[in-house]
C-alpha cells in the first residue's frame, strides 16, 4: 500500500501514476469528514463510493429528476460498490442513456479531487471489482482534463507543477496522444509547441499572457504521460552498440564482397527500415495515388525478390519484403492510410522508431482480431482470447474485437464475469450495438439475473423494434415470470 499527504504530493501526481502505470486496485482519498474510494481496473476509473449521502447515485438521481425519492430509497443497500448494478436492474431508462447518466456522476465526483489542498491518498493493489458494478468510460483521461480545468487555487497549481527548475521533454510510449484527447484550440496549440527538453519554467515563460492556461496544461501532459520528466542529474547515455551484431554484419559485408553492391544497398536499406515511414518504404510522394502507391509496390518487390539474392542476405530482403507488404496495406487502404497520416502529422519531432512501434501495434491488433475470428470459427477459442486479449492492448478503441473477446471468454464459465467485461466495454464504445447487447442479455439469463437481461432485450427493441431475437427472449422471460 502507498500512502500520500496531498499537500506534499497532489491528486494530479498521484491520479498520474495510476493512469501510467495501469494500476488496478483502490485509492482511498481522506479529508475529513470526506472519505472516498476510487476503484480503478487496469489504469481506468470505474467507480467512486463516497461518505457524503450527497454523493450517492440515489441522490444524484433524484436531483437529475430521474427517479422520485421513494424510489431512489429502494437502490439503497448497506454496500455502496452495488448501486450500478441496482440501477441498471432497475431499467428506469434505455442503456446509452444510463450510461451518460453514470458518467455524469462519476465525473461529478471525481473532478473536484483535483483541487483538493490536504489530506491524505492510501492506494492499495487489488483484485477488481465486478463488471456489473462498474461505470464505463470512454476513457478516464477526459475526466482528468476536466479536473485540472477545474483547479483555481493557485496553491494547488504550483504544487502540481513541482519544481520548475525539472526539465521536462515529450513523454515516451505515453498510453494516450494528444489527438485522441479533446482538447481546445490554445491548449493544444501550447501542448505541440513542447518539441525538445527544456525546464518547465523556461516553457511557461513562452506563454506569459495565457500562463494559467500553460501552466494546466503542463499538469495534464505530465498526468497523462505526454510530457515526462527528464533527470537532468545524469548524462543521458548513448545507445549501447551491440558488439555481437557489428560482427556479424562484417562478417556478412565480408561474405558478399564490394562487386556486389545490390546486395550491399539491400542490406543497408534492411538495417535503416525502423527509421523509415510507409511512404518512404515505398519511394512514394505523400500525395501519391492508390494506383501509383500498388505499382511502386509491385516494382519494389521485384526489386527485392528473395529469389534474386544471394543466401547469405535473404533473410535481410525478407525483412524488406515484410516493410514492403505492411507499407501497401496501409496505404492502398483510404481509411488506414487517413488514420496514418494523422499520427505521422501527430508524432513529427519524436523518434521515428516510436512513431513505427505505433503503427505496428495497430497493425498487430487488426491482423491478431482477423484470426482469432478465424480461430473461434474453428472452436479454438483459448488460441482466439490470447490473440484478442493484446488486440485489445495495443487497439482499446476497437469495439468488435472485444465483442469477439466476449463471445470467446463466455465458452468458459469461469470467464463469464470477464466476458459480462468484454460486452459492456464494447458497448461503451458501441452502445447502439445490437448483438452485443443480445449477448451480454443471454449471459445475464444463463447467470440468473433475469432483470438485468430484460433490461437488455428491451434496450435492443428501442434501437430497432422489430429484431426477432430480442423479442423471442423477452417473450420467454415474460413467460417464466407469470
Amino acid at each position: 500500500m502507498s500512502l500520500e499527504r496531498i499537500e506534499i504530493t497532489p491528486f494530479a501526481v498521484i491520479v498520474g501514476e495510476i493512469l501510467q502505470e495501469r494500476h488496478t486496485g483502490n485509492l482511498t482519498v481522506i479529508r475529513p469528514p470526506l472519505r472516498k474510494v476510487l476503484y480503478w481496473s487496469q489504469g481506468e476509473l470505474v467507480l467512486i463510493t463516497s461518505s457524503a449521502p450527497e454523493d450517492s447515485l440515489s441522490d444524484f438521481l433524484v436531483r437529475r429528476g430521474v427517479v422520485a425519492a421513494e424510489r431512489a430509497a429502494q437502490m439503497v443497500t448497506d454496500d455502496p460498490t452495488d448501486a450500478v448494478a441496482r440501477f441498471h436492474e432497475a431499467g428506469l431508462a434505455e442503456l446509452s442513456w444510463r450510461q451518460t447518466l453514470l458518467r455524469e456522476w462519476l465525473t461529478a465526483q471525481f473532478v473536484p479531487l483535483f483541487s483538493l489542498d490536504e489530506g491524505t491518498a492510501a492506494f492499495t493493489d487489488d483484485a477488481a471489482i465486478a463488471p456489473e458494478k462498474r461505470v464505463f468510460l470512454l476513457t478516464t483521461a477526459v475526466l482528468v482534463l476536466e479536473g485540472i480545468r477545474s483547479i483555481t487555487n493557485g496553491l494547488v497549481l504550483r504544487r502540481s507543477l513541482g519544481d520548475l527548475k525539472r526539465e521536462i521533454g515529450p513523454g515516451r510510449d505515453a498510453r494516450f496522444t494528444l489527438d485522441s484527447i479533446p482538447l481546445s484550440e490554445s491548449e493544444r496549440r501550447i501542448a505541440e509547441s513542447l518539441h525538445e527538453r527544456q525546464t518547465i519554467e523556461a516553457f511557461l515563460k513562452q506563454f506569459a499572457t495565457e500562463s494559467v492556461t500553460a501552466a494546466k496544461v503542463v499538469i495534464a501532459m505530465m498526468t497523462l504521460g505526454l510530457f515526462g520528466i527528464i533527470d537532468s542529474t545524469t548524462v543521458e547515455a548513448a545507445p549501447e552498440v551491440n558488439t555481437d551484431d557489428m560482427q556479424r554484419d562484417l562478417e556478412l559485408l565480408a561474405a558478399i564482397g564490394s562487386s556486389d553492391q545490390r546486395s550491399l544497398r539491400a542490406v543497408g536499406l534492411s538495417r535503416q527500415l525502423g527509421s523509415l515511414d510507409h511512404y518512404q518504404v515505398l519511394d512514394v510522394p505523400r500525395a501519391a495515388a492508390r494506383a501509383q502507391i500498388i505499382t511502386a509496390s509491385e516494382e519494389r518487390k521485384k526489386l527485392y525478390d528473395p529469389g534474386t539474392y544471394p543466401p547469405i542476405v535473404r533473410d535481410a530482403v525478407q525483412a524488406i519484403n515484410r516493410r514492403i507488404d505492411e507499407a501497401t496495406l496501409v496505404l492502398k487502404d483510404a481509411v488506414r492510410r487517413q488514420a496514418y497520416d494523422k499520427l505521422m502529422q501527430q508524432q513529427s519531432g519524436r523518434l521515428p522508431g516510436e512513431l513505427q512501434k505505433r503503427l505496428t501495434q495497430r497493425v498487430i491488433a487488426e491482423q491478431n482480431f482477423q484470426k482469432a475470428k478465424d480461430l473461434s470459427v474453428l472452436g479454438d477459442y483459448y488460441g482466439a482470447i490470447v490473440l484478442l486479449r493484446q488486440a485489445v492492448e495495443f487497439a482499446p478503441d476497437h469495439a468488435a474485437a472485444w465483442y469477439l473477446l466476449g463471445q470467446c471468454q463466455e465458452r468458459n464459465p469461469k470467464w463469464r464475469r470477464d466476458a459480462a467485461e468484454s460486452y459492456q466495454k464494447a458497448l461503451s464504445l458501441e452502445p447502439n450495438d445490437v448483438d452485443a447487447l443480445i449477448s451480454l442479455g443471454d449471459l445475464y439469463k444463463i447467470e440468473g439475473l433475469a432483470s438485468r437481461a430484460q433490461s437488455c432485450y428491451e434496450d435492443v427493441l428501442k434501437i430497432n423494434k422489430d429484431n426477432p431475437e430480442a423479442k423471442s427472449r423477452l417473450a420467454e422471460l415474460t413467460g417464466k415470470k407469470k
